[in-house]
């Protein structure tokens, strides 16, 4: 690998750690991981074979480039396609071996036409809307589409699915209603003496909606490493594999009265010193951070001053000391102190979702082994 100063971290041994009590939590329900947009940012060839390792039982993603690129990365995990299909991506679904979302009669029909009695069935899961209104068929239309794709005879029905639109938090009416939509359309007649997979769990249904964990359950997030609120003590020991780190490229001492960076959105009240650091908004540490965020160096906090350029950004250390090449943390940890991914995301008003993707694949990913 290229040397380079700036770099994302995960901790393997935290990651399956998370995976092992997950699992112990969750008892023989199956363990599906989302691993789309790039393992949220964690890297996906390299979590797709640690979690294979931890011994999951269903991979997700969200495109078919996704599930080709684990493909190639030799694992051979069920992996399920969240997103919607296209025309021209059914051969490669079925060359790949790849399970896929049916969400509509028309893209069944779709399917269908494409397929030839050469091939394997098409191991797929009905998707059912409940509450997301984004994809899937609504709950009363669901039996007459199971109907159909029997009838079509090109399908194996793996498994039904749906979305928690909200889950976060314990006693949360509208997951309780969907949770209750899902339930109740499975119970329709047309059902009785099939075998399928019922999944709808989310991280934050799987800490706090234990009904939800039916037969397989999708926690993407807190396999991570982040809890929501309020999670069970079960859950305890689940921490965050992923650092944001760089180096220290520049020294200088910078005098009162000057100004930071593009538009001298800071001006220095006093003589202090301050270093460059190369990372900035070109390897998605965001612009809006500017003046607001801070970094971890020799275990003590400092402030991001000035605008983010697009490949470095400065911080005041006022008087104390650094060197170039000296470890900078921008998020993880460094002796006492902690910026968590969280922190980031309330600064730019998001969530830890797009947190965990804004880094692209100019930062290397260094996978730490366990210890």
């Amino acid at each position: 690998m290229i040397p380079h100063p700036s770099w994302i971290e995960i901790d393997l041994g935290q990651f399956k750690k998370n995976i092992a009590i997950i699992r112990a939590f969750i008892g023989k329900r199956l363990f599906c991981l989302p691993i789309k947009a790039n393992a949220y940012g964690h890297g996906l060839s390299a979590i797709g074979k640690a979690a294979e390792e931890a011994g999951v039982d269903y991979l997700a993603v969200a495109h078919l480039q996704e599930g080709v690129q684990l493909r190639l990365a030799g694992i051979k995990l069920p992996i399920l396609v969240l997103g919607a299909i296209h025309e021209e991506q059914i051969a490669d679904l079925l060359r790949f071996d790849l399970e896929f979302s049916i969400s509509s009669k028309f893209k069944a029909d779709l399917v269908a036409s494409k397929w030839r009695e050469d091939l394997p069935k098409c191991r797929v899961h009905l998707e059912m809307d409940t509450g997301m209104q984004r994809t899937g068929v609504r709950p009363t239309t669901l039996p007459s589409l199971f109907e159909q794709v029997q009838k079509l005879g090109c399908f194996e029905v793996v498994g039904i699915y749906s979305h928690f639109a909200k889950a976060d938090h314990p006693d949360d009416p509208l997951a309780k209603e969907q949770l209750k939509q899902f339930t109740r359309a499975l119970e329709h007649p047309v059902f009785s003496g099939f075998s399928f997979l019922r999944h709808l769990a989310n991280s934050g249904a799987v800490a706090h909606f234990p009904d939800s964990h039916l037969d397989m359950v999708r926690p993407s997030l807190m396999t991570f490493g982040y809890l929501p609120e309020a999670a069970p003590k079960a859950l305890a020991g689940i921490a965050p594999c992923l650092s944001l780190k760089t180096k220290i490229s520049y020294f200088k001492v910078v005098e009162a009265g000057q100004g930071i960076s593009y538009g001298h959105t800071h001006i220095t009240s006093c003589q202090t010193r301050i270093v460059t650091i190369p990372i900035g908004y070109g390897d998605g540490y965001r612009r809006g951070l500017s003046g607001k965020s801070f970094a971890l160096i020799r275990g003590k906090r400092f402030p991001i001053i000035g605008t983010i350029c697009m490949d470095q950004c400065m911080v005041d250390i006022g008087n104390e000391e650094a060197y170039v090449g000296d470890e900078v943390v921008l998020i993880g940890k460094q002796g006492n102190e902690e910026i968590s991914a969280a922190q980031i995301a309330e600064l730019c008003d998001t969530n830890l979702y797009e947190v965990l993707c804004f880094f692209n694949h100019r930062l290397p990913r260094i996978y730490k082994s366990e210890n």
